[in-house]
């Protein structure tokens, strides 16, 4: 099987509909919005990412300029002084569809995120890993790519589940109560 990956066009609008149940049955009914891809597809400082395996539908994740880092401060309160002075991308989000988890299609979608965000003149990457207690998670791909954990924190999810429920599918409690690790990556300059 050969994943062919294309960058998602804002235009394509079955597509980004296939994104969106992608996302929201894997990670969680509900915590993904149409609003949330397509800001991604049109900015010039984000991407969206798309595999296919043939004509299916079968990996999405995005990368992004970090520009506000309210999200991450639960893992370091300084986060914003300690990032201070580094361009900072983010892998913001990864799904592989169940049939394909394991076979490494999410390290393939993963190093072209990284490609591009290196090109964008990142010196650091960072990436949170979902700790939801299912067999295929982000950690194992951030590791075998080289990532570094920093620092894990209990029931991460559970304030923005309070504020924008959705049904997690690991912990599967309302609010989510799973915990996130975040990891970061220092590109190596590329000739």
């Amino acid at each position: 099987m050969t994943l062919a990956i294309s960058e998602l066009d804002h235009g394509d609008s079955r597509i980004l509909g296939e994104v969106l149940k992608l996302l929201n049955r894997t990670q969680g009914q509900g915590l993904f919005s149409r609003e949330y891809i397509t800001t991604r597809v049109s900015s010039p400082e984000a991407l969206v990412l798309v595999g296919f395996i043939e004509e299916r539908l079968v990996s999405a994740g995005c990368a992004e300029i970090v520009k506000d880092f309210e999200y991450y401060r639960p893992f370091d309160a300084s986060i914003r002084d300690r990032y201070g002075g580094k361009r900072v991308g983010s892998l913001c989000t990864l799904s592989v569809h169940e049939d394909h988890q394991g076979h490494g299609f999410g390290q393939k979608m993963t190093r072209q995120r990284m490609n591009w965000l290196e090109d964008q003149g990142c010196d650091l990457l960072i990436g949170v890993s979902w700790v939801s207690g299912l067999t295929h998670t982000s950690s194992r791909v951030f590791e075998k790519l080289g990532f570094r954990a920093v620092k894990e924190v209990e029931m991460f999810y559970r304030k923005g589940a309070m504020e924008h429920p959705f049904q997690c599918p690991g912990c599967r409690m309302q609010p989510c109560a799973c915990s996130a690790i975040l990891y970061e990556y220092e590109p190596k300059t590329r000739a």
